[in-house]
């Protein structure tokens, strides 16, 4: 037989030599009697299902996309991601609604650079 200390709280160490006292017996003779009827126990039965709470449900909508056409959920992943990282996307330009370039556009932008190809600045007066 193994010797071992065990940690109690006073009010249970005192229930405990009161009981074994009641009983004719060793305090350890109890303790050893309780460990036995816990293990023979086994583990614990599971809970039934009646004392489970139930899972909570939320109605989120329609879905966005059909899960089965994998290109269709790529395509709103990416959409998701995009507009997480820069932001709700601008409105789509009309190619129709571009205007083709008339002479007052031309002149600004044949005007002289302000830089030439050192890398250095000059006036739009003064020319390149």
């Amino acid at each position: 037989m193994r010797k071992t200390t065990l940690n109690l709280d006073e009010t249970v160490m005192a229930r405990l030599k009161e009981e074994a006292a009641r009983r004719e017996t060793t305090m350890g003779a109890l303790v050893e009697a309780g460990i036995r009827r816990i293990l023979a126990e086994g583990e614990a039965p599971p809970p039934a299902p009646d004392d489970l709470p139930p899972l909570p449900t939320y109605d989120m909508g329609e879905p966005l996309v059909d899960i089965t056409d994998r290109e269709a959920l790529y395509e709103a992943l990416d959409r998701e991601r995009d507009e997480r990282l820069y932001g709700t996307p601008a409105a789509p330009v009309r190619l129709d609604a571009i205007r083709p370039r008339d002479a007052s556009m031309s002149a600004v932008a044949d005007a002289p650079v302000p830089y030439d190809a050192s890398g250095e600045a000059h006036d739009r007066t003064d020319g390149p």
